[in-house]
């Protein structure tokens, strides 16, 4: 059996963007988590697959040498953090989000040696990232990052109990947090500084949000067919169709992709009512570099998802052309002895 994929950025107007340092940065940064030590030799391999450096350059295709490399790390911490916590229970979810926290918010404090690597990894990234980042990223990166956190453990919580959420605005509710996604926006504010009474504006905290749903959804259609044969239920095609037993995959697919489209059209729209620049104020002009930030992610993730391995393996290259995905069979369940 198979499936189409939705066409969603048939008329998304941000095209694709890469950072010029790309290939030297990403490969410092590579250095840096591998000294870690977090995963073994296969884990490893397969993490680098991934492609963390890439997403970072399209994600962040204006940022100068230095910020670079703190987008970088973060997109090396992010998908190392999603990969530990797929395995961890509630407590122990728990556990690594408080020790990541205390990194934050004390990067000069040595990490007790009992606690797990990624403490040690995140205290490394924000010490860096203090020495160049703007005052705005600052303030903003910690409070966005315990939200993630904070997600993450219930979404710890929703997995060892099976708990399907039971709506799309129900599971948005979670998802906007799940992935990170917030704090991996406050990074193009690397360079920006803008007061808070304008990024909190109605307007920009619109299209925060819709940047946000975009960004998550996509990854839900994209990575769909490696979620549902593994037996995940954080995803909102699995999310639609169990609250339909009898909607198909492809119909599932086709409404979200709807949505998507929809919500992509708000996004434009939203974008008409900043500020205007015309007056040459500085902040309104770092205001409309952040926006077209937030509109260029969306493409970076999704473009990325065809380059990376993550998703469909050998095969991104066809399924980007042509948009036809096998469907998986389901893994059978772990038996214990």
């Amino acid at each position: 059996m198979s499936f189409h994929l939705p066409d969603i950025h048939r008329d998304w107007p941000f095209p694709r963007a890469d950072n010029p340092h790309y290939v030297e940065v990403a490969s410092e940064s590579v250095r840096w988590i591998e000294s870690f030590k977090l995963f073994p030799t296969d884990r490893q391999r397969s993490f680098h697959a991934i492609l963390p450096g890439l997403l970072g350059s399209m994600a962040y295709p204006n940022l100068s040498r230095a910020h670079f490399r703190t987008a970088c790390d973060l997109m090396n911490i992010l998908f190392a953090v999603d990969d530990i916590s797929d395995r961890l229970n509630p407590t122990e979810a728990k556990v690594i989000a408080d020790a990541m926290l205390d990194a934050l918010r004390n990067p000069e404090k040595e990490r007790d040696i009992t606690e797990h690597r990624l403490a040690d990894l995140v205290r490394s990234f924000w010490a860096r990232a203090l020495e160049t980042a703007s005052s705005t990223t600052i303030r903003r990166f910690i409070r966005s990052y315990e939200d993630y956190v904070c997600a993450m453990t219930q979404e710890a919580q929703d997995r060892q109990y099976k708990s399907v959420r039971k709506s799309m605005d129900e599971y948005l509710d979670l998802r906007r947090y799940t992935g990170a996604i917030k704090p991996s926006l406050d990074l193009i504010l690397l360079p920006l500084e803008i007061s808070d009474k304008l990024l909190d504006s109605p307007t920009v905290k619109e299209l925060e949000m819709i940047a946000i749903e975009l960004i998550a959804v996509a990854n839900d259609i994209v990575s769909f067919n490696v979620e549902q044969a593994r037996g995940d239920i954080h995803n909102l095609v699995i999310v639609l169709m169990d609250g339909d037993k009898k909607m198909t995959v492809q119909t599932a697919m086709d409404l979200v992709g709807q949505w998507y489209r929809k919500r992509g059209q708000d996004f434009v729209e939203g974008l008409k009512r900043l500020p205007s620049v015309d007056d040459g104020n500085y902040e309104v002009l770092c205001l409309h570099q952040y926006a077209w930030g937030l509109g260029n992610w969306v493409t970076a993730n999704y473009e990325w998802s065809f380059e990376s391995h993550r998703f469909f393996g050998e095969e991104n290259g066809e399924v980007m052309k042509h948009r036809v995905v096998k469907l998986l069979p389901k893994a059978p369940p772990l038996v214990t002895v």
